[in-house]
């Protein structure tokens, strides 16, 4: 039985990101774990998006440019791990909209994930700050290991 069979490995964009493919690269060589990246985009409500000052066409309009952004995170994502080597047969990337922490933490559960790798700095990250405001929240609500990079 190996260590680890779905590693978790979310994803924004971040150097702290590339961080946590990398290290999910190595853990991944190490046990044949599959690889699941995600990429958690903020739902931007109605409500939001009625009191904004520009007045898109459509009012899902934050929602499908996020989206699309994330989608693109979640692809650079995993061709970079394929071009490290990871087998495409033991990779997956998914978007979702949501929290961030809450999302991750409740993705790794309904998945069954064994570990999640997660950058301890992404996009919002103040560099004076030593563990960013997500990976503390992730470490802390996560249903199995987290692994902080």
């Amino acid at each position: 039985m190996a260590v680890f069979n779905r590693i978790l490995i979310p994803v924004d964009g971040s150097s702290g990101a590339v961080q946590a493919l990398e290290k999910g690269i190595a853990l991944q060589h190490l046990t044949d774990a599959e690889l699941l990246v995600l990429c958690v985009f903020k739902h931007h409500s109605l409500r939001e998006a009625s009191l904004s000052m520009v007045r898109p066409d459509r009012l899902e309009l934050p929602d499908d440019a996020l989206k699309e952004y994330a989608t693109d995170i979640a692809m650079s994502a995993k061709q970079y791990l394929m071009d490290h080597e990871v087998p495409k047969e033991r990779l997956r990337a998914f978007v979702k909209g949501g929290r961030p922490a809450s999302t991750i933490v409740q993705f790794a559960r309904q998945r069954d994930c064994d570990l999640i790798v997660v950058g301890a700095q992404g996009t919002n990250g103040d560099a004076n700050v030593l563990l960013g405001s997500v990976a503390q929240r992730v470490a802390g609500g996560a249903h199995c290991p987290v692994l902080v990079v």
